[in-house]
């Protein structure tokens, strides 16, 4: 599995291409609570900012046309969640990006807990919705929007 992905990797570089990965997709990877510096890496040049501060989480339109993914991953009380992938003018993320990045938030804060400063995953500010509603996390950065939901049954 670590040859194909450093194979990958050194493919992408080969060829020069540029590319910000956020989350890990399995929950085994580590994040951090302080804002994590984003490198971007192009043949021959490397440049590292520093990720912007967390904000509080904007609330969601639930009528905004929106991806409903499909596949369930290990979430709040380590049951069983689904990412919403709002649809912006400018949002890039596919479902298994946004459930990379709602894994990893689910993975330092398991339990819903309202009240708690946002968290930087990666270039995405994440936190808690403080009322009931469907939406439970919702991470945003300049141009996506994303939520964590319960199944609908």
């Amino acid at each position: 599995m670590r040859f194909a992905i450093a194979s990958l990797l050194l493919a992408v570089l080969v060829t020069g291409c540029s590319s910000t990965v956020t989350g890990t997709g399995s929950g085994s990877g580590t994040t951090s609570s302080a804002p994590p510096a984003t490198t971007t890496a192009a043949v021959g040049t490397t440049t590292t900012t520093a990720a912007p501060e967390p904000t509080a989480p904007p609330s969601v339109d639930e009528s905004a046309p929106a991806q409903y993914c499909d596949r369930p991953f290990t979430g709040a009380l380590g049951q069983e969640m689904f990412a919403v992938v709002v649809e912006t003018p400018s949002g890039r993320l596919t479902c298994d990006q946004a459930e990379a990045v709602l894994v990893d938030y689910y993975a330092q804060r398991s339990e819903p807990k309202t009240g708690l400063p946002p968290l930087a995953i990666g270039p995405m500010s994440c936190g808690q919705v403080p009322e009931g509603s469907l939406p439970q996390v919702v991470c945003v950065d300049d141009d996506n929007l994303i939520y964590s939901m319960w199944p609908q049954r």
